[in-house]
């Protein structure tokens, strides 16, 4: 084959293959002899050049065993470190189950459910007596209420409302709402109907609350009364 036979751009194309020496023997035999004859493609091959590849040299058996240690040593790491948080997670969840959620489900059974803004409620009328249970928010081990009233008009009774705050710690806290006629004060007791300074943080009134416990203990006993026959075996 001659060399006019071949232009030059397909030999400019085919330089780099021959310069590395990976192009076929048919290829090599076609540059050659265009290059023995073109002395503008001789010249810009002698100037070509090929970047020679990056002689890296290997890790050693110790770098790759370290490199796959650590690895290792992180991958168990963040294994460990999720079993831990699923672990704390799901003992959370047993103890609020335990603490909060089964003991309100007892209070609350054979109740009306309702939603409202603050969570379920659950209501039942029995007798003169409207029984509440506010369920506690999920693995919230401070919410959660009962309370109970008298049905009939307020106005009937000073005493408007006893509230029972069961704690996780066991002990259980009481409080009434009582109505005068300039006032309506919440007030801290105790189960055998004493005011309670604990659950006040003012004090400069202890004596009116005082006071108000001893002039409305009959409204107050009927209440505490009537919420131990409910829950007196869960409190």
């Amino acid at each position: 084959m001659k060399n006019s036979s071949i232009p030059c751009n397909v030999i400019i194309d085919m330089l780099p293959l021959y310069k590395e020496e990976i192009c076929s023997d048919e290829t090599k035999e076609l540059v050659e002899e265009h290059l023995r004859s073109c002395e503008n493609c001789r010249q810009l091959y002698e100037e070509l050049s090929i970047s020679a590849p990056k002689n890296e040299t290997a890790p050693s058996e110790a770098e790759t065993f370290k490199k796959v240690g650590k690895k290792l040593n992180r991958a168990k790491f963040y294994r460990r470190s999720l079993i831990l948080i699923l672990a704390v997670i799901a003992l959370i969840n047993a103890a609020w189950l335990k603490l909060k959620f089964f003991p309100y489900k007892d209070f609350s059974f054979g109740m009306i459910e309702y939603d409202t803004d603050e969570g379920k409620l659950y209501q039942e009328l029995n007798g003169n007596y409207y029984y509440n249970v506010n369920f506690p928010n999920y693995l919230d081990f401070f919410s959660g209420k009962l309370y109970i009233w008298k049905s009939g008009n307020y106005i009937d009774n000073k005493v408007t409302e006893l509230r029972i705050m069961p704690r996780v710690t066991g002990d259980v806290k009481y409080a009434v709402t009582i109505m005068t006629d300039s006032c309506v004060y919440g007030i801290p007791i105790t189960k055998s109907l004493e005011f309670d300074p604990s659950g006040y943080k003012v004090h400069d009134n202890d004596e009116k609350m005082k006071q108000l416990i001893i002039e409305n203990r009959a409204e107050i006993e009927e209440l505490m009364n009537a919420a131990q026959k409910k829950w007196g075996e869960y409190l």
